[in-house]
């Protein structure tokens, strides 16, 4: 509890230091996935931040980033990844998204879930499918199979399996959990509220009305893949402790992808990670697939690395995980970037992505965006068949950018699609998972049987 403590402490100093100088302005959001261009006339500024900030010793050129959104990332991944008194990561102890409304679509069904927790002693987790590959749904599972064939030229992994699978988590904080069941556990609910709010959703976090609450809201979104998926594989647990496991429902998984996201920004902090292992991950950091990763704060390197180049883990971070007691394993796990914004100062898109997750949703090479990618979040206010996401889920619509601003006339600004009685999403793909509305989730019985 005291490391959890501590790890806050240091969260709030640099949410705080970043707030004096204006980066959490819509206006002032910077972009920290590769090196930026600072402006001449802000070099005294800029300084002053390297003097306040708390990691100011760190690797990273502060005179060209000010406060390194990389020690916010870590930070966040430090605190969902400590241990909690059973020993479970921080983030498993959280509201799983099927939890907030069993009818959410790509679920596990009321069956599975009985079944599942009649063979597991009654501890159950909801390991499903991604709502992006609904279709590649594996037979007598709620899980996918992994992506085994050539996207746009780019290879699949050499050592995949033909069963090979993958299974996802997604894990909401305490405060953001409560906001959601509140309202918007309905397609129709989250029409209503956003009506009240100019046809808005915003979670709790910066840049709203709301008061600032414990970590504001946070996601954690978790890929597992099980050791039947490759040959060569892995086991539970990993001897060389390079990938973190756990014995899932009877089934050995290794964790391959995590990604955070933080409303301490008014449009997010994103950021991924991936452990550097060869079996699970071989395709880490390739410039060919969604970017090179860049790391400033939590390795060595000042400058984005690629495929087989080796980074060196900061003084720094390794001394944070000692200090938050995380699993060993996962001092094996590392940034592959984050995302701020959807341009750097050149006006370049920014990519973001991670080389399991976006692969395995189908993610054409050099198409990856976080940002611009759930900006197009929002719910036209057309109901959608029973089973099946709002109309516009997941994807850009036809014609729009998948990386840069969400626009389809210039790269200058987002310029949303005008939809008559939308409700934007706040960059949340999750909501427009959720049921149209209580009838639909809950049909009526038939009282004439």
């Amino acid at each position: 509890m005291k490391n959890r403590t501590r790890l806050f402490a240091a969260l709030l100093s640099i949410v705080a230091i970043a707030a004096c100088f204006g980066i959490y302005s819509k206006e002032g959001v910077e972009a920290a996935t590769r090196p930026q261009e600072p402006e001449k006339s802000a070099a005294t500024s800029q300084q002053s931040a390297v003097n306040m900030s708390p990691q100011a010793a760190s690797a990273e050129p502060e005179s060209l980033y000010g406060p390194s959104f990389a020690f916010l990332a870590w930070n966040l991944f430090l605190q969902i990844t400590s241990p909690t008194s059973s020993g479970a990561p921080t983030f498993e102890t959280w509201t799983e998204q099927c939890e907030l409304s069993p009818d959410m679509v790509g679920c596990p069904s009321t069956v599975s879930a009985a079944a599942t927790k009649a063979g597991g002693n009654g501890k159950v987790r909801m390991l499903h499918g991604s709502a992006m590959v609904r279709a590649r749904k594996v037979a007598g599972s709620d899980c996918d199979a992994m992506t085994t064939t050539s996207i746009a030229g780019y290879p699949p992994p050499s050592n995949l399996t033909s069963s090979a699978m993958f299974c996802e988590e997604v894990f909401l904080s305490p405060v953001e959990a409560d906001f959601v069941k509140r309202d918007l556990t309905t397609l129709v609910s989250q029409q209503a509220y956003g009506k009240e709010r100019g046809g808005t959703i915003n979670f709790p976090g910066t840049g709203t009305n709301d008061t600032r609450l414990d970590l504001d809201s946070l996601e954690v979104k978790v890929d597992w893949v099980p050791a039947t998926s490759y040959n060569p594989t892995f086991a539970c647990p990993d001897p060389t402790n390079s990938l973190y496991t756990e014995t899932i429902n009877g089934t050995c998984y290794a964790l391959a992808a995590i990604h955070i996201t933080s409303k301490v920004m008014p449009r997010w902090l994103w950021a991924t990670f991936e452990p550097n292992n060869n079996v699970t991950n071989p395709n880490r950091c390739d410039p060919k697939l969604y970017g090179a990763c860049f790391d400033p704060w939590g390795t060595t390197s000042s400058q984005p690395y690629g495929k087989g180049q080796k980074a060196q883990q900061s003084q720094e971070l390794r001394q944070a995980m000692a200090q938050a007691n995380v699993n060993p394993a996962l001092s094996n796990y590392f940034l592959t970037g984050v995302q701020t914004e959807f341009v750097d100062n050149y006006g370049k898109p920014i990519q973001l992505g991670n080389s399991f997750v976006e692969f395995n949703q189908g993610v054409p090479p050099g198409k990856s965006s976080c940002m611009t990618c759930h900006q197009y979040a929002h719910f036209d206010g057309k109901q959608p068949p029973q089973g099946v996401p709002e109309n516009n889920f997941g994807r850009p619509p036809h014609g729009w950018p998948s990386i840069g601003y969400a626009c389809n006339q210039n790269q200058n600004g987002n310029c949303m699609p005008e939809v008559p009685n939308s409700t934007t999403q706040d960059f949340s793909w999750m909501l427009g998972l959720m049921p149209y509305s209580d009838a639909v989730a809950k049909p009526p019985t038939d009282k004439s049987q």
